[in-house]
Parts: structure tokens; C-alpha cells; sequence
């Protein structure tokens, strides 16, 4: 749509401070949604595990499985579809991915405190993993519209958005919980997603366009995902979003069941987990804008290395806790930790690929997140089963350890000031990014042998003719 920056096209000075303006004010309302729309996920989230109970399911093991399964089944569900949601944002626009992800989160977690059998909250699990991810969609908005220096700084403060998030959800929804019942907190869940909604609706303007096309046949989307995959450097930091995912998910099942444990009979289990959740998400947020602007400068790769191994190390005493103070302090340590991970794994992401392909980036990203944050309880149902709660921390240690050793030899870093490889500086990467076949053929000249010319011609050259690359 026509913005300011079009009409003082004549003055570049004008032009930047507008453009300057514009991806500021974006970022503030997206990272104001996002912030409220995961509060409204994190009311009810973490107290899964307490809610089963009333759908009949009983037992440690049989609660660890089911809460694994929901997760499971809901990650499992957006691993899927999140690539198809980043192809159509790069083709439609971020924003309405956004919205459609927020709005349909709304209806489906209100209509969550309807079920009444555990049955019936699976299947509205699945089609809350199929229809929302709203993180990926807010990531992709962001990242197209802010300038490449400043991408740490921006995810960053989307980072600090969802941390937040994450520490105001779980106490308001245990206080609830506790005074009203889990029911009502799906309720009032679904009306904070759709506050949040019309915040993006209403307030936020897309100003890069997205390729606008026409419907395209399946089989065209699937290669679009396809030649994102194929982009030099982009599956390593995958993997890494993955493991990142897993280790973070690994414990949360357990944790409520843990707290009402060491609690004891007639403990305020509920309000406990949304506390010691607030205490590592804040932790996290100031983690996050603090480290959004620090890897900027000193480089993700060296950032996401130091903060698994700290994350390790705060996981590791978790195993011998005996009291909800300890636990609590623990993670708090580990919020610190990974608030510094994952805004410099989005920036990461997002500077490796050219603008107009970060939705598909995006989305193959939310994938392997979906698929961590499904394999994190899965995982944590078998240790379960076969040592009890307090291994899955050293679980989580373990991960996070190899995610460190993952990121030092796998992944190549993308420093903020151009000096190692990204789209924007490598020819090789920006070709990849824009159009990824090209990558698979040699960039170096091929010298090609010229026709014969008739003896009295003068004599060609050997080189004179010239394979243009990447054709």
C-alpha cells in the first residue's frame, strides 16, 4: 500500500527517516501482539498436565504420555503446515499469515474449555498446531522489514516479546486456575488471542510487499520449499532451531508434576508453576534484548555456543532439588541462558536469506521447532517410564551440551558487519537465496572450446568464449 517513504521519493533524507519510522513502529506493535498472544497460550500450557485429571486420565506415567501426545500431536500438526504458511506469506503477505494464525488460535483454545474427554482436546490440539504459529509468522514479518544491521537488535526485542509473554501467561493462568477452575482458563485465553489479533489487524502495515501472485499449483509450493532447503548454510542452523526446541520442551510435562511433588499434599501446585515459569521468562526477556544487540556486534555462532553451555550448567543441579525455592532459582538461571539462544538463532536464520524469501526460511524454521517441541515430551514420557522425573533434567543438560558442539562445528557464522558470509555479501548466497537451483552449479568461468574457423581466419582464442555461471 502506499506509504510516506513513496511520496518523498524526491528526498532520500525524508525517504530513510520514514522508513527509519516504519519498521520501528512495526516492530513495537508486532512485538506488543506477540506478547499478548502468547500470554493467551501460556494461560493454560503449562497446567496441561493438571487438567488431565478431569478427562479421566490418572497416574504419573498415563498423565506424562497424554501430555506428551498433546503436545506431540499439536507440534507434529504445525511441523507440517508451517512450511506451506511461510510459501504463502512470501507470496500473500506476512501480515494476513499473522492474522489468520492469531484468529484461529483464538477459536480453537476457546473452544478447548469445552471437551470432555481427553479425546476431544487432541483433535482441537491438532488443529491448534495446523492453523496457528504465530511466533514464525511474527518472525518473518519483522525480519522483512527491519534493516539487515539491526536484525539481532529486532528479534531480540520479539524474543524479550515472547518472554514476557511467557513470564505474565503462567501466573495469571495458575491464579486463575486456582480460583476458577481450568475450564474458564481456556476461555479467557481465547479473548487475549483475539485482543490480540486486531492489534495486528489494526495497527501493523506491511510495507515490503510480498510477491503477489495468483494461485500457484501445489506441486510449485512444494518446490519453493524444496529450494529453501537447498540454500548453502541453512539446514546446520535448522538443525540447531531444532535441538534448541527440544531441549527447552523436554522438561515441560514433568515440571508441574515435579512442583506438586515437591510441594506436597494441599501445595497451590497451579500457582507454583505459573511462578517459577514468570521467574525464567523474565529472566529470559531481559536475556534477550540484551542479547539481541550484543550478538549484533560480537556474532551469533560465538553467543549460542557460550549460552547452551551456562543453560547446561544450570540444568544439571535441577536433578537434586528438594525444594520449590531451589527449582525456582535453577530456572531462572537457565531463563537467563536461553534468552540469549534463540534471538541469536533467528537472526542467524534471517540473515542467511534474502528478504523475499525469509517467510519460506521462517517457516521451515517453525517446522523444526514444531517438531523439537514434539519430540521434547516424547522423549520425556520414555525417561519417565524408565527412571522417574529427575533424569529428564539431565536429559535436557545432555542436549543442550550437543547443541553447543553442533553450532562450533557445523554451522558457519553470519557476523552483523558483513565480514563472513550472508546473502547480502556473497555472491553464491545471494543467488541461492533468490533463485536456491542455482547454488548446485559451479560459479567459476568454464572455459568452452570455440567453433573451427577456416584456416585463413585469424587464430581464436582458447578462452574466448565463457560459460556464464550459475545457468
Amino acid at each position: 500500500m502506499p506509504g510516506a517513504g513513496v511520496a518523498l521519493g524526491d528526498n532520500p533524507v525524508d525517504t530513510e527517516r520514514v522508513y527509519m519510522s516504519h519498521w520501528k513502529r512495526t516492530l513495537a506493535v508486532t512485538a506488543t501482539a506477540q506478547m499478548v498472544s502468547i500470554v493467551g497460550f501460556n494461560f493454560f500450557t503449562p497446567f496441561l498436565p493438571l487438567f488431565l485429571p478431569q478427562l479421566g486420565i490418572r497416574g504419573v506415567a498415563s498423565i506424562t504420555l497424554w501430555s506428551a501426545l498433546l503436545s506431540g500431536g499439536s507440534a507434529l500438526a504445525m511441523a507440517l503446515t508451517s512450511p506451506f504458511w511461510g510459501v504463502l506469506a512470501d507470496r500473500h503477505g506476512r501480515k494476513i499469515m499473522l492474522v489468520r494464525a492469531t484468529f484461529s488460535a483464538a477459536v480453537i483454545i476457546g473452544l478447548s474449555g469445552l471437551v470432555q474427554n481427553v479425546f476431544e482436546l487432541m483433535l482441537l490440539r491438532i488443529l491448534q498446531g495446523a492453523f496457528t504459529g504465530t511466533v514464525t509468522a511474527s518472525q518473518a514479518l519483522v525480519s522483512a522489514e527491519s534493516p539487515r544491521e539491526r536484525m539481532g537488535f529486532s528479534q531480540g526485542v520479539m524474543q524479550t516479546a515472547i518472554f514476557l509473554g511467557v513470564s505474565i501467561g503462567p501466573l495469571l493462568g495458575g491464579l486463575t486456575a486456582d480460583a476458577v477452575g481450568f475450564r474458564f482458563s481456556f476461555l479467557i485465553a481465547g479473548v487475549v488471542l483475539f485482543c490480540a489479533g486486531l492489534l495486528v489487524l489494526f495497527f501493523v502495515r506491511e510495507e515490503h510487499a510480498s510477491e503477489r501472485h495468483t494461485a500457484r499449483p501445489p506441486a510449485q509450493l512444494w518446490m519453493n520449499m524444496r529450494h529453501g532447503l537447498a540454500t548453502p548454510g541453512l539446514l546446520p542452523v535448522i538443525g540447531a532451531v531444532f535441538a534448541v526446541q527440544f531441549s527447552m520442551t523436554v522438561v515441560l510435562p514433568v515440571l508441574p508434576q515435579f512442583i506438586e511433588y515437591l510441594q506436597g499434599p494441599g501445595g497451590h501446585a497451579a500457582t507454583i508453576t505459573g511462578l517459577i515459569f514468570t521467574g525464567g521468562g523474565v529472566a529470559g526477556a531481559i536475556a534477550s534484548m540484551a542479547a539481541g544487540s550484543l550478538a549484533d556486534g560480537l556474532g551469533y555462532k560465538r553467543v549460542i555456543v557460550m549460552a547452551s553451555v551456562v543453560a547446561a550448567a544450570f540444568s544439571v543441579p535441577q536433578f537434586f532439588v528438594n525444594a520449590t525455592w531451589q527449582l525456582l532459582l535453577l530456572r531462572v538461571g537457565m531463563g537467563f541462558a536461553m534468552g540469549a539462544i534463540m534471538p541469536s538463532a533467528a537472526a542467524l536464520l534471517g540473515n542467511l536469506v534474502a528478504p523475499e524469501k525469509r517467510g519460506t526460511a521462517y517457516g521451515l524454521s517453525g517446522s523444526a521447532t514444531s517438531l523439537g517441541f514434539a519430540a521434547g515430551p516424547l522423549t520425556a514420557a520414555a525417561v519417565v517410564s524408565i527412571g522417574g522425573i529427575r533424569p529428564v533434567f539431565l536429559t535436557a543438560s545432555v542436549l543442550l551440551l550437543g547443541i553447543a558442539v553442533w553450532v562450533q562445528t557445523m554451522v558457519v557464522d553470519f557476523s552483523a558487519d558483513g565480514s563472513a558470509r550472508s546473502w547480502e555479501t556473497d555472491p553464491i548466497l545471494s543467488e541461492a537465496g533468490k533463485h536456491p537451483a542455482a547454488h548446485v552449479i559451479s560459479p567459476r568461468p568454464v572455459a568452452v572450446t570455440p567453433p573451427r574457423q577456416p584456416r585463413s581466419g585469424p587464430a581464436p582464442s582458447a578462452m574466448s568464449g565463457r560459460q556464464r555461471p550459475g545457468r
